[in-house]
């Protein structure tokens, strides 16, 4: 039975939320922790999360970690707080310069900088997730990627461009809630951060669709519709049309219905039977 799970996420209430994404990473590692799974959360700790208010603290295992990202050798942080009435514990990972956005433009930049964009920021992120494991000599036995900004970690698990002592093997479940445009990236953007074979048949027009390509690398993926046709939207790109026939074994959809504990509840029981069969 598998018990060791990593859940990485770009938002979770109460400290960063701008949509569903944040209410489900709040909920769900709260079924799991009840359920006595070893559940490990990581986000990034953006510049507007009060370290006081929700009493962030250093995890010395995990101060100054030594991360290689846009082909440099960079040192990388992360602090942990505890979901505010809960005992679900979040590791926060910190950047001075990729994580300073005010709530409403998480992910849309101010200006034009390499800092700004997203696939440094989140491309950063899944390089350090991966690395944090290192830290931690922990080894889960399955990944959870929720939505398009944890599209890239299957990128790095790919590339071989890290340590794989800590992922090699572990099975990889891309959960999302979401279609944006926002994962369309150039493909001298993925080449910066050291992605420099990201599978070409994803290219058009010298752009590739991250959730694309985690699609067709990941072990599973679960779309979450809380009454938006998610799988309609899929399925009716031409992008991603294709793919998702092809993968159509390894592709599900949950229609989510309320917010209730019995509705978080029966998704965790879905979300268990996925993990248990791949």
């Amino acid at each position: 039975m598998i018990k060791r799970i990593y859940f990485l996420t770009s938002e979770i209430v109460p400290f960063a939320e701008t949509y569903s994404l944040a209410t489900f990473s709040k909920e769900i590692p709260i079924v799991f922790n009840e359920r006595k799974y070893d559940f490990r959360v990581m986000m990034p700790k953006y510049g507007f999360i009060s370290e006081r208010r929700y009493i962030l603290r250093e995890v010395i295992r995990l101060r100054d970690m030594e991360l290689t990202y846009k082909n440099q050798s960079i040192m990388a942080s992360v602090k942990s707080a505890f979901v505010p009435n809960t005992k679900v514990q979040v590791y926060f990972l910190e950047h001075e310069d990729y994580y300073t956005p005010t709530k409403p433009t998480l992910y849309l930049s101010k200006d034009d900088s390499e800092n700004s964009k997203n696939i440094v920021r989140f491309g950063y992120f899944a390089s350090a997730a991966l690395t944090t494991l290192n830290y931690l000599r922990w080894k889960p036995e399955v990944i959870i990627c929720n939505d398009w900004q944890m599209s890239l970690l299957q990128l790095f698990v790919n590339a071989n461009i890290l340590n794989r002592e800590y992922f090699d093997g572990v099975k990889v479940v891309q959960i999302l809630h979401s279609k944006s445009d926002l994962s369309r990236y150039a493909v001298p953007d993925y080449e910066s951060i050291g992605l420099t074979n990201v599978d070409k048949q994803f290219e058009k027009s010298g752009v590739i669709n991250s959730v694309a390509a985690s699609v067709a690398l990941s072990d599973y993926t679960l779309l979450i519709d809380t009454g938006n046709k998610l799988m309609d939207k899929y399925q009716k790109d031409a992008t991603f049309g294709p793919i998702f026939e092809k993968q159509k074994q390894k592709i599900s959809v949950y229609n989510l219905k309320g917010q209730s504990s019995e509705d978080w509840q029966l998704l965790a029981d879905e979300i268990i039977k996925i993990i248990e069969s791949i």
